[in-house]
């Protein structure tokens, strides 16, 4: 087995945990002094530990226990230079007579500090006599234990100096003074035991003091052996002359490493895998549920709990949110659309409404039409809205809570479809802890009960056609999608300082650390977050950063020292209305401007914007490997809608998604930005070669050196554009679904809106135009829309910023259809517009 498969097997990530010893390689996985692949915070597995066993506390005996599973290719054993000397080392290790000897002072002065503490009760001579041999022998003992405690220091430690062993040493010549001046005192007159003189006061205080001594001795001695992280036991036992060969070691082991994945600017770009694409065409039935009342009252318990039970009883399910930027109070919402075909957008009137409050009717009461069933507690009123009156918290109260109302709610929904209670009693097994399962389980079932006593309308008829694959599909939000499309980049890294609606993508990537090598840190702006980001690519890490717009703002400065610097960059934009705070919790694609001309200077970027769970993922492959490839920041573009709408996914097979890495070992003549024919000069690392990796946010020469020529400026600049001109050429171009003449014409989030309402239109004339890669756009790919009748942009914005970007494109542009109001286009709503649109321009 070569080194580079050895560090396979570290014991993370459900991984066995091996290590290697003179050659051979040895499974630890079931030693409990491994766990989790590492060894008293000092070792890891997935090494070769022969140089290091030579500074451990015990020989190499330890290793008759584990199995041998395999030998180290190319491994050659050391000559030692006296073996004399090594032997008696190995006798010393292996019996280590400190840990033996320390025992023994330690107890012997505690039993003297409490024989003397009884003494003082208990004039006895007997007592007196005992205490001072006790003490006697603890004080010689302590010389010989000190004396072993240093040749361990020289054999183990080769006499480093480390705050623990200064201590250690400290209160071990502490504890032998007060010994000997103990000792001396009694000596000169044994009677002084039984004075109140200075002498006796001394004598007594010395017996008791270095009973507490030996106290403090064990505990740093403790803290040596069993360090309490592993950053302390390296900076508590290695001196400078230790430091400076680990650093050698590390080098030389990153010179040894073998690039995975490695890939090269000449290979054609990646291609996405081929999947399906969601088919909202052709008629289908569809039932909308939409649940108010106020932060703090358990709407999004509800809206998984019966998301999850729908989607197990063979539904396509769809459901996403409003709600007020505040913890309690208020009144938000949450829609639920299910149906037996796939569904991907909101709709803004309903059939069915569950008020958990008064207020929550007011709140949507003109998004209810005559046939809108309304379901609320016995006690809600409302003189304009019928109500369906259902008794959920007396029976939650009664039940023992006020919380089990909403499963009392998602029961009597149940009964009143007449549907089997099975999946929604899995669904409270999931969601809910042992603790409140019982009583949940208990009101749902009163809930199903009461609703099977209430007649359903023929408006909510439940569709009859379900879906085969339940198994196979998936409920996710945009958010998860998102990160597991990161993980699939190879993303390693994220630093992100929280802000709505971009922390459930920081929340995602840190519940994956415990399963992915993902470096996770929360840190103290959004300046911070994106130079972190830059360091971790420079060092080697596939890092990334989240925010929303006001955060973004920040990161201008770190976003052109990604441009000038070549630095490789991804930014999860989640956008929400702005300017300022504007509307924190609500979603519009008001950011795209943003993300296409921030900064200072003229330098590439790639801005993406998926518009569902598929695309999540996709774009967020997509991200890594282009800022990989083209060296340049990548803004990935998402909103509150899009982040935090649930719906299904099929299964994914994230083996498809090619693994690229575009970096080299480098050489002693090494140039970070060298001129190439495409722009892109070879991205070395630091440590991974002889060459030395520069990088600065002053213009600079090829070698990476500052300057102020102005030949060697147009250099870099035509280099820089080089690059830009390549990206161009292999930009992805829209996705296009239909072949009518009129274009409906969209990107990011729109997506599912708009193909919902070309559906309900059926007219043939129609077709969709969704665009994901939104920045740089390839001209050739907007030809066909110069062909076309009629181009109508739909854009969740003020102004139409992607209308405006395609018109610098020279595509004309007849209608746009804006939205600015918080809201995410409402399927039904839009067809409405598109309607009366269609109609002016016939």
């Amino acid at each position: 087995m070569t080194l580079e498969k050895l560090k396979q097997f570290n014991g993370q990530n459900k991984q066995k945990a091996y290590i290697a010893y003179k050659g051979n390689i040895y499974d630890v996985t079931e030693s409990p002094l491994w766990e989790n692949g590492t060894h008293q915070n000092v070792h890891e597995a997935g090494v070769d530990l022969t140089d290091a066993l030579a500074d451990a506390p015990h020989a190499e005996e330890v290793f008759k226990k584990f199995q041998i599973v395999d030998t180290l290719d190319g491994y050659v054993e050391k000559v030692q230079n006296d073996p004399k000397r090594t032997d008696w080392v190995k006798w010393y290790r292996k019996f280590h007579p400190h840990p033996m000897l320390v025992h023994f002072p330690i107890a012997l002065h505690l039993f003297a500090a409490g024989l003397d503490l009884i003494f003082f009760f208990q004039l006895s001579t007997s007592f007196a006599t005992a205490v001072f041999y006790t003490f006697f022998a603890s004080t010689l003992m302590g010389v010989f234990t000190m004396l072993s405690g240093i040749l361990s220091w020289w054999i183990n430690y080769q006499l480093a100096f480390s705050p623990i062993l200064l201590k250690k040493l400290t209160f071990s010549i502490i504890t032998l003074i007060l010994g000997v001046i103990g000792i001396v005192i009694y000596l000169n007159d044994p009677d002084v035991v039984y004075t109140t003189t200075l002498p006796s006061i001394i004598y007594h205080g010395t017996i008791l003091l270095t009973g507490i001594t030996v106290i403090v001795l064990g505990y740093y001695g403790g803290k040596l052996t069993w360090p309490d992280s592993k950053e302390e036991s390296s900076k508590d036992t290695i001196d400078d002359t230790n430091e400076e060969k680990k650093k050698e070691t590390m080098s030389v082991t990153m010179k040894e490493i073998t690039i995975p994945f490695h890939s090269t600017i000449s290979n054609p770009p990646v291609s996405l895998p081929k999947k399906e694409e969601v088919n909202v065409h052709g008629q289908g039935h569809s039932i909308s549920i939409l649940i108010g009342g106020a932060a703090g009252t358990g709407i999004k318990t509800l809206e998984n709990l019966l998301s999850d039970a729908f989607k197990s009883s063979g539904y396509f399910v769809f459901s996403t949110k409003e709600y007020m930027s505040r913890v309690r109070g208020g009144s938000n919402t949450t829609l639920l659309r299910i149906s037996d075909r796939p569904v991907t957008a909101p709709c803004w009137y309903v059939d069915l409404f569950i008020a958990l409050d008064t207020h929550a009717l007011t709140h949507v009461q003109e998004r209810l039409t005559k046939d809108t069933i309304v379901l609320a507690d016995e006690k809600v009123e409302h003189e304009q809205i019928d109500i369906t009156s259902i008794p959920m918290n007396h029976t939650a109260k009664e039940l023992g809570s006020k919380n089990y109302a909403n499963s009392y709610a998602a029961g009597a929904l149940f009964g009143i479809f007449n549907l089997e209670s099975q999946p929604l009693s899995q669904s409270i097994t999931r969601i809910f802890d042992e603790k409140d399962r019982r009583g949940n389980e208990s009101a749902m079932e009163s809930g199903l009960t009461y609703g099977n006593k209430l007649e359903s309308p023929p408006s909510l008829k439940l569709p009859e056609k379900l879906f085969e694959s339940a198994g196979s599909m998936h409920l996710m939000d945009g958010s998860s999608a998102s990160g597991f499309g990161f993980l699939a980049g190879g993303c390693n890294m994220i630093t992100a300082y929280p802000m709505s609606p971009s922390t459930g993508v920081l929340n995602f990537m840190a519940s994956m650390s415990n399963e992915f090598t993902v470096l996770v840190e929360q840190s103290e702006d959004e300046i911070a977050s994106l130079n972190m980001v830059l360091g971790g690519w420079y060092g080697g890490a596939r890092a990334m950063t989240s925010t929303s717009g006001g955060g973004f703002a920040l990161m201008s400065e770190a976003l052109s020292l990604s441009g000038m610097s070549e630095t490789p960059a991804v930014v999860y934009l989640a956008q929400r209305p702005g300017p300022a705070t504007g509307l924190p919790t609500r979603t519009e694609q008001g950011d795209l401007n943003l993300a296409i001309y921030s900064g200072h200077g003229y330098f590439g970027r790639i801005v993406l914007a998926p518009g569902d769970l598929q695309g999540c993922i996709d774009c967020g492959y997509l991200a890594f490997e282009l800022a990989d490839r083209f060296q340049m920041p990548v803004i990935y573009l998402s909103d509150q809608y899009l982040a935090d709408s649930i719906s299904l996914l099929k299964s994914i097979d994230f083996e498809a998604y090619e693994q690229r890495r575009y970096i080299e070992s480098t050489d002693a003549s090494y140039d970070r930005y060298r001129l190439s024919d495409t722009g892109i000069s070879v991205r070395g690392v630091p440590g991974l070669g002889d060459g030395l990796v520069v990088a600065t946010s002053d213009e600079h020469d090829e070698r990476g050196q500052i300057t102020e020529s102005y030949q060697v400026r147009e250099k870099m600049v035509q280099k820089r554009q080089k690059k830009i001109e390549l990206c161009i050429s292999e930009a992805l171009g829209p996705k296009v679904f239909g072949e009518g003449d009129i274009a409906l014409i969209g990107w990011g989030s729109s997506k599912g809106a708009i193909m919902e309402a070309v559906n309900a239109l059926d007219d043939p004339r129609l077709f969709h135009v969704h665009f994901f890669w939104v920045h740089p756009i390839n001209p050739e790919d907007l030809a066909f829309l110069k062909q076309t009748s009629l181009n109508i942009v739909i854009e969740n914005n003020v102004t139409g910023e992607f209308a405006e970007l395609l018109k610098s494109h020279d595509i004309r542009i007849d209608h746009r259809i804006l939205q600015s109001n918080g809201f995410s286009f409402f399927s039904d709503q839009l067809k409405e517009v598109l309607e009366n649109v269609l109609k002016e321009k016939r």
